[in-house]
């Protein structure tokens, strides 16, 4: 009995050792990143304990180490995809990497250097490895049948996600470890995609478009991007809302440097919609697009002499999967509003993005795009106590639920801040600046059966605003938006384009075409909704699933 307590106390030293020393290659890693925050926490370190211990309580010592080095390389496979894309590894890649594989090496191989950092790294933790492991044979406690439990554990993952056919499709999570990553990653792609790939019941990979031409080189402009948070446009006073919710943008409505439209979103939850807009996704499936990086809106201005910027009033929680999407290794400088509020799921206010603002140099031409967190659920949560501006004493309406003057709120807020962005920013750069704005999604709000968002059966979900606004002499836009009243994100995107330096797609922007909107999965796999229009402007609309 001794001797089994002396073993197993061995193999829980091992463990721990073996545990530190993964922990540190990827958190060393995050500290070198600046995207990826450092994010340690106990559920995170108990898994790879309990991950590590059941590996080396495995009866050969060869299979022990044979599994370190498939892991490891593992691990130097996502930090390595990590320094090109600024993502962990999407399950299609793995598919990707064989059926693409020349390409891959090809871009790879123009890279190398970035191979360097992370192979020291690896080749440290698999030497270490190596001489931990090297006198363990007659110290460890070894567990018959545990490769086969292991083994069937690995089986066990895709056959979960097989049976389950669940519609949501899966994302990296940046907060994930490497191996946790790789183990969800791997598992929706044995059991998911390529059953799909294989029995063909995707079907909605769209083909993969090149970069733009380009037309200006380092055009001598600003462009502040701004992405709002589930804001109707429906309760907005520049869209008519009876509410006055926007007084700053309705001053604007007769400027000739001001263009507005009725947006219409790319997807009804945020991790669908920023992605699909900053890569200017007309329609699912746009991961391959995406993956390709190709019209990412980030890498687009920066390859044309723009320095880069994300501001996000968001948590650093909730952009996990959404940072996958964004190219972030062409974003020059990345701030979210951890930062301000020093936990992981805790966004900041708004008023954020203006203290950002404030330290910026315009010196030379800057793409910022700013994203918010108003008018997100709890609406009351998302604004400051000042701006409780409507309330059931002063609206003449006293029908109005209290939830919906607290989104009035909220929209009212942002009107604030969008006054104080352009002001700013006109005290800060004489350079013409170009103010883009609309939202990821919208929310169904008044509806006492059904708030938020995140389904296709409720129409107000998707209606965005959208404007475009210059000043400091900019170039007259009015001639590039035709009559036609709606524009949709992947619009919007070449709208965006198109003042970074880049040729449009098509004499206007806001072309009468069929729009598409994505369910939770950008894949298009939990469904996609068509919306067309007849010669009267008149909608019609049809559910793909």
């Amino acid at each position: 009995m001794k001797n089994f307590f002396s073993k197993l106390a061995y193999n829980i030293f091992l463990a721990i050792i073996i545990t530190i020393l993964f922990i540190c290659v990827e958190q060393v890693y995050r500290v070198y990143n600046d995207i990826l925050a450092f994010n340690l926490n106990l559920k995170s370190i108990a898994e790879q304990f309990i991950f590590n211990f059941l590996i080396i309580s495995i009866i050969k010592t060869r299979a022990i180490f044979i599994t370190y080095i498939v892991l490891a390389l593992l691990v130097w496979f996502q930090i390595l995809h990590f320094s090109y894309f600024g993502t962990w590894i999407f399950p299609l890649e793995y598919y990707l990497f064989f059926t693409k594989f020349k390409e891959t090496y090809d871009t790879f191989r123009t890279v190398a250097d970035i191979g360097i950092i992370p192979t020291i790294m690896i080749l440290i933790l698999i030497t270490s490895i190596y001489f931990l492991l090297k006198n363990s044979e007659e110290k460890r406690l070894k567990i018959p049948f545990l490769s086969f439990i292991l083994i069937a554990f690995i089986i066990f993952v895709p056959l979960r996600v097989y049976i389950k056919d669940s519609k949501k499709g899966h994302r990296p999570n940046v907060e994930y470890y490497p191996i946790k990553n790789t183990v969800t990653n791997t598992g929706y792609l044995l059991g998911s995609i390529l059953p799909k790939k294989f029995l063909g019941h995707s079907g909605l990979e769209q083909p993969v478009t090149p970069t733009p031409e380009l037309l200006t080189k380092n055009p001598d402009i600003n462009i502040v991007m701004i992405m709002g948070e589930s804001l109707n446009r429906n309760f907005m006073s520049l869209f008519d809302y009876k509410i006055k919710t926007t007084p700053f943008l309705d001053s604007l409505k007769d400027d000739e440097n001001f263009v507005y439209k009725k947006g219409i979103a790319s997807g009804v939850v945020t991790d669908v919609a920023v992605p699909s807009f900053f890569n200017i996704i007309k329609r699912p499936d746009g991961v391959p697009q995406i993956i390709s990086t190709n019209t990412c809106l980030f890498k687009m201005a920066k390859n044309n002499g723009f320095k880069t910027h994300f501001y996000s009033s968001q948590a650093q929680g909730q952009l996990a999967q959404l940072k996958s999407y964004i190219c972030t290794k062409w974003i020059d400088d990345y701030i979210d509003g951890t930062s301000v509020t020093k936990d992981i799921d805790t966004p900041a206010l708004d008023q954020f993005l203006l203290n950002k603002v404030n330290t910026m140099d315009f010196s030379k031409p800057t793409f910022l795009a700013l994203q918010q967190r108003a008018s997100h659920t709890p609406f009351i949560d998302t604004f400051p106590k000042e701006f409780e501006t409507f309330t059931k004493d002063n609206i003449e309406d006293k029908t109005i639920i209290q939830n919906s003057i607290d989104y009035a709120n909220s929209i009212a807020y942002t009107d604030y801040i969008l006054s104080q962005l352009v002001k700013k920013i006109k005290e800060k750069t004489s350079r013409p600046t170009y103010f883009i704005f609309t939202s990821d999604h919208a929310s169904n709000v008044g509806d006492p059966n059904r708030q938020g968002h995140g389904r296709l059966d409720y129409d107000a979900i998707y209606q965005v605003p959208f404007f475009v606004y210059g000043i400091n002499n900019p170039k007259n836009l009015q001639n590039k938006f035709s009559d036609f009243e709606y524009i949709s994100h992947y619009q919007m995107g070449n709208v965006v384009s198109h003042l970074l330096g880049y040729k449009e797609v098509s004499n206007h922007f806001n072309k009468k075409e069929d729009y598409f909107v994505c369910d939770s999965d950008i894949s298009g796999l939990s469904g996609i909704l068509k919306i067309s229009f007849d010669e009267n402007d008149k909608q019609s609309k049809t559910l793909i699933e």
